[in-house]
């Protein structure tokens, strides 16, 4: 028996207590956004799903990892790259799932819902602080004669940011459906070989945005302790 076949019948087995099934779909996750929770998982991870692909936001460039709902008799099964899934229907926003690996792992998934639209994010933004000054408020540029655009600003559009202050700099990025991540690798030119790496999202309107930012060392390509969090004023 090959071992996609075994890991089928392993999920048949684990999930045959339900008898009365329901049919789950593509249309059930994609566009849509996840919260997934595990008792073995002290975080809680965030899945998207695109059409055909899936985001996870937490890591540091997973990429986009393709995916789709496979059917086994009456069981449904999520398959993620070259991973099972079994799933089964706990209420109209969440589902229990179980992961069969080298060791069982049972988890959920629950929808996180969108808070706004994610193209509210388009647009430039002002760090609060440096609103009504100038560059003369605040230390001279690390480099001397070097010209200084103010106010330091990030524009975001549907496929990147640029950051501009004492140089441009910009990353592709990726914004899951709930619209409340911001998955980017770019350069700090402030705090060189640190690059924000992740902006999670605690309120947006019309003028302002309130962010964490979350940094990478780019070297190493590995998460640092620092977390900053700003207020950002959509510049008119």
């Amino acid at each position: 028996m090959n071992k996609p076949t075994t890991l089928l019948l392993l999920i048949l087995t684990l999930m045959s207590c339900n008898k009365t099934v329901i049919t789950i779909n593509e249309i059930d996750f994609r566009g849509k956004t996840f919260n997934v929770h595990s008792k073995s998982e002290i975080d809680t991870m965030v899945i998207d799903f695109q059409d055909s692909t899936h985001q996870i936001f937490g890591d540091l460039w997973a990429g986009k990892i393709p995916w789709r709902i496979s059917h086994y008799e009456n069981t449904n099964i999520l398959v993620l790259d070259n991973r099972l899934i079994g799933l089964r229907k706990k209420n109209e926003d969440s589902y229990d799932c179980t992961y069969i690996g080298l060791t069982d792992q049972l988890f959920t998934m629950s929808e996180r819902k969108p808070k706004w639209k994610k193209e509210h994010l388009y647009g430039t933004w002002v760090e609060e602080k440096y609103i009504g000054t100038d560059s003369s408020d605040f230390p001279p540029p690390p480099i001397e004669n070097l010209k200084t655009n103010w106010p330091p600003s990030f524009k975001i559009t549907e496929e990147k940011i640029v950051f501009d202050f004492y140089q441009k700099s910009e990353s592709k990025i990726q914004i899951p459906n709930s619209g409340d991540f911001i998955q980017m690798n770019l350069r700090n030119p402030i705090s060189y070989g640190i690059n924000d790496y992740n902006w999670e999202i605690s309120h947006l309107s019309d003028s302002l945005m309130i962010v964490i930012r979350e940094f990478v060392e780019e070297k190493y390509r590995k998460k640092v302790n620092n977390y900053e969090g700003i207020r950002l004023i959509k510049k008119r």
